[in-house]
């Protein structure tokens, strides 16, 4: 049975068990005249996906989008698999990304660089898709979905380059993938979400700032769930990311660069408790999400912020 709520008016959340992992990820259904998933997971969740959607009584054949907030694999890996289900559908994909899901070699390479190939394992199978299928988009772009249901693009740079969030009208919601934070236990738990290879804090911070600019009424995050408290959350992402410069630049100041990712991880970890009740969703943030945006974090003051942190790629 696959967990589905209705969020907001028209907009199902879908569990969609990501890495077999209950409340790590989810796939956004907006059911209007053309509908549209906001999401695909990876290929490994493709399955519980197309059954979510039948769930709620739509069919595969009726998706007209599937819209993937950036190419990640756990974001976007499905699509490709998806599609054989969604003759109709288009991918809706930011344009600095399109190419990989059309040839996507190198960005299942980075992954494997980045996260090792257990990381692939857990994804599954990357099918290439047509490049008629794949439908580019930039800053201020939109989609109508119904005449209520007006779908706004906006550039969302940080965690990754190719990253959109996506403002839905009928609701005033946002859809903000990985530009914000991970948000999960209902929001008790809420942890920066920056690994390698392509994080960048100004213009991280810069992205939040500027949804903080849209003025919406909901997020609905892709790891995990709906938050109504829109400007509490996006000012503690704020927070969140200066608290992990703090330890970063105590620790270049103080000579201790090499032992930053320890510090980081255990800042995060003592955050943690409430997941235990999901011991998987525990186990897999603690030991695998941590460690990989530490690394990411570490990646960019090496390349940012001079020779204190290049000490570190001798070692």
């Amino acid at each position: 049975m696959v967990d589905i709520n209705e969020v907001a008016e028209n907009i199902f959340m879908l569990d969609d068990q990501l890495y077999s992992i209950p409340k790590w990820g989810s796939v956004y259904l907006i059911n209007e005249k053309r509908k549209a998933l906001v999401e695909s997971g990876p290929a490994t969740s493709a399955e519980v996906v197309i059954d979510g959607i039948r769930s709620i009584g739509v069919m595969a054949e009726d998706i007209a989008y599937i819209i993937v907030t950036h190419i990640h694999l756990d974001h976007a890996g499905g699509a490709g698999v998806l599609l054989r289900d969604m003759p109709q559908a288009q991918v809706v994909v930011h344009h600095k990304g399109a190419r990989h899901l059309v040839y996507p070699e190198k960005l299942v390479s980075s992954m494997a660089k980045a996260q090792g190939k257990e990381a692939l394992v857990r994804c599954g199978e990357v099918v290439p898709i047509e490049q008629e299928r794949v439908q580019s988009v930039s800053d201020g772009d939109t989609i109508r979905l119904s005449d209520k249901q007006v779908l706004r693009f906006i550039d969302a740079p940080g965690h990754a380059p190719h990253e959109l969030c996506i403002y839905e009208s009928r609701n005033q919601g946002l859809f903000t993938g990985d530009a914000v934070a991970v948000s999960l236990s209902e929001g008790e738990v809420f942890l920066p979400f920056q690994p390698p290879p392509n994080f960048d804090l100004e213009q991280n911070n810069n992205t939040i700032k500027k949804l903080m600019e849209v003025k919406a009424k909901a997020i609905y995050y892709s790891h995990f769930g709906v938050s109504n408290k829109v400007e509490e959350d996006l000012q503690l992402a704020l927070d969140k990311l200066q608290v992990w410069h703090d330890i970063v630049i105590q620790a270049i100041n103080e000579g201790t660069f090499d032992s930053v990712a320890e510090k980081l991880i255990a800042q995060a970890r003592a955050e943690l408790e409430p997941l235990r009740k999901i011991e998987p969703l525990y186990d897999y943030v603690a030991n695998i999400h941590l460690p990989l945006v530490a690394a990411g974090h570490i990646k960019y003051y090496q390349e940012k912020r001079g020779s204190p942190c290049n000490e570190l790629e001798e070692g």
